[in-house]
């Protein structure tokens, strides 16, 4: 397939992401890292940070992974992640993310990156593809529902198991900084919760009304 017509097979999404992904690079280019990142000290005079923390990065190689990460995740879930709702999620899981950090981590003085707020999108796409698979007629869902599940299976076995001392899962010497896996874990929670709740009142939104 030559460059152009893989182009023109991106989704809008796709587009998005690698918008996004753009903009993560760019700005670790201009080294806006400190006046950007999440910094528990000055959050009431700089409220900002809560969201632009996750689009700075601690050095190239992590912000190289993470842009890669969302293109990825954008293109699994294209269908699950058009462009407003993707920039919502991602939003949403960034906000929820550093107010999780605020409220239940005081240690954590400073973050930066956006794999907490990705975690929240895959597993929010994950939740919203199941949604559709279970919501879908006739006698080939409990199947199409096997994808969508395991996918959301394993980001929760992934953050579990940071959790429970499996830290060296991510915090490798290659990226240069050692990784908040409680960010991890609050993005996916954030995601998961947010994408259940519009997932059941989509369905609440499609049941018939009684008479």
């Amino acid at each position: 397939m030559g460059a152009r017509s893989l182009l023109r097979s991106l989704s809008g999404g796709q587009y998005f992401a690698l918008a996004g992904a753009a903009t993560v690079l760019l700005l670790q280019a201009a080294d806006l890292g400190p006046a950007l990142e999440y910094r528990r000290t000055v959050l009431a005079a700089e409220p900002w940070r809560l969201l632009t923390a996750h689009l700075v990065h601690a050095g190239w190689r992590h912000a190289g992974l993470n842009a890669m990460a969302w293109v990825a995740t954008a293109r699994l879930f294209a269908p699950e992640l058009p462009p407003a709702r993707q920039a919502a999620l991602l939003a949403a899981s960034a906000l929820g993310t550093s107010l999780l950090l605020w409220l239940l981590a005081p240690q954590i003085a400073w973050y930066r990156g956006l794999s907490g707020a990705l975690h929240g999108l895959f597993a929010a796409a994950a939740v919203l593809w199941l949604a559709g698979a279970h919501a879908a007629p006739g006698a080939g869902p409990r199947r199409a529902q096997l994808g969508p599940a395991l996918l959301l299976a394993a980001v929760w076995v992934k953050v579990l198991a940071e959790q429970l001392g499996g830290a060296h899962l991510v915090n490798q010497n290659w990226l240069g900084v050692a990784a908040v896996t409680q960010s991890h874990l609050f993005g996916a929670a954030t995601g998961t919760a947010i994408a259940a709740a519009v997932a059941r009142v989509g369905r609440a939104a499609a049941r018939p009304a009684r008479d």
